[in-house]
């Protein structure tokens, strides 16, 4: 079932014994925002139960920690392999070559300080009123960016995990998941869902535009790094409109 591929890809989650082959997590792409909504809803559950006995910050660095190790560091690891070859190649071989070596460099240590720094400065700055709908959309959506600059940027290499998802990402795959993305965003927010929604479409049309000046288009660690700088930004963004009061929760209040 491809809905167990995307869940099993995206997730530390082992639901079968034979793992899934790159074609299969391709061609589950459009599952992508509805297992970022599972990841959400995971973390909502923490939260509601480490509140009743931490202090607001302490559970605010630990849903940072969670949603790291939901996925396994996942994206994390793209986003050091994206931040060394983005920032340390002179030119686009150099940068794509940088993306293979394993090893992280000073730029990868920056980039993943910073990002999880604004995660946290996210999450402390959210009110209540629109915690519970952060918290379930956030990974959601970021994973919704993600899929859009898979469908929409053409693939830096000629060979790659990543050239199997760019090849599967349209249309069924894109179109299921900006359903889910719009749907959720809307249930959850009204009117301002639109906003959020637009702001996760401009988060991947920012990484997909600096991605192709950079290498030429996407790679598997640029995926990543979409994922990881777009939940920073979505919860800071969330926040912002919240706290300028531009944003209600709608459908659970």
């Amino acid at each position: 079932m491809r809905f167990l591929d995307a869940v099993e890809f995206l997730t530390r989650v082992r639901l079968r014994r034979t793992p899934s082959t790159l074609k299969e997590v391709a061609a589950a792409q459009g599952w992508f925002p509805l297992v970022g909504l599972l990841i959400g809803a995971a973390l909502l559950g923490f939260d509601r139960l480490a509140q009743r006995a931490l202090p607001a910050a302490s559970v605010d660095v630990m849903l940072v920690v969670l949603l790291a190790g939901v996925t396994g560091g996942l994206h994390l690891d793209g986003l050091a392999d994206a931040a060394d070859g983005l920032l340390g190649g002179r030119d686009r071989p150099g940068r794509l070559a940088i993306m293979r070596d394993p090893h992280a460099g000073s730029f990868a240590i920056v980039a993943i300080t910073g990002v999880l720094a604004m995660k946290w400065a996210g999450l402390a700055a959210l009110p209540a009123s629109v915690r519970f709908e952060a918290l379930l959309l956030t990974p959601c959506l970021a994973r919704f960016a993600m899929l859009l600059t898979s469908a929409a940027y053409p693939y830096a290499r000629p060979e790659g995990m990543g050239a199997a998802f760019h090849a599967r990402a349209w249309p069924v795959a894109t179109v299921a998941g900006v359903a889910t993305a719009l749907v959720a965003a809307v249930a959850l927010l009204g009117a301002g869902g639109l906003l959020v929604v637009t702001f996760a479409g401009a988060c991947a049309v920012a990484a997909g535009t600096l991605a192709r000046r950079a290498v030429g288009g996407m790679t598997g660690d640029l995926y990543g790094a979409t994922v990881e700088a777009s939940e920073a930004l979505l919860l800071l963004f969330i926040a912002a409109l919240a706290n300028r009061g531009w944003l209600d929760a709608w459908l659970l209040r």
